[in-house]
């Protein structure tokens, strides 16, 4: 009897413990899903939609992590969103869902710059040892710019020169 009762609890146990031991892995929280990056969703949506982007976020639209491309084709703005995990066009658009506040001097620029904008990608992260995090067309004097947000890097932001690729940090953001 005693031999039937040590084994008894020993099952118990080991079924109490391997309870324990699902619940505790369905408590913790999922890994956080690997991104694709900047530079790939870029590419991913140049090859969709046939023209050259000039900004690229990271957003939620409609429940899933995109990011956020706008391109220029033809000299009209085009947006796409592109899955932040499978590097998939998730929605594209032929025309932004606001109006962009590019006027076509800068679109040109960006449609004509020397470098793609994964290029331009690129070269700040192998110049600055950051990662890219966000990309924005900016004018200021009559040049046109990349504003690029950067992640691990000694400088947060930093300008590119469409034209010269020229990299400058910003100091006030």
């Amino acid at each position: 009897m005693n031999r039937t009762l040590l084994i008894s609890t020993a099952a118990a146990a080991a079924g109490a413990a391997l309870a324990f031991q699902a619940a505790a892995q369905a408590a913790a929280p999922a890994p956080a899903p690997q991104l694709v990056g900047v530079a790939r969703a870029v590419s991913a949506a140049e090859a969709a939609l046939g023209g050259k982007a000039f900004e690229a976020e990271l957003d939620h639209e409609r429940g899933v992590l995109v990011y956020e491309v706008n391109l220029v084709k033809d000299g009209r703005a085009l947006s796409a969103d592109i899955d932040a995990v499978t590097g998939k066009l998730v929605r594209q658009s032929k025309a932004p869902p606001i109006p962009t506040p590019f006027d076509r001097g800068a679109l040109r620029a960006a449609q004509t710059a020397p470098r793609t904008l994964s290029e331009t990608i690129a070269m700040v992260e192998a110049s600055t040892k950051g990662r890219v995090t966000g990309v924005d067309l900016e004018q200021s004097g009559g040049r046109a710019y990349y504003e690029v947000e950067l992640a691990g890097a000694a400088d947060r932001d930093v300008r590119v020169d469409l034209l010269t690729g020229a990299i400058t940090p910003m100091i006030d953001d």
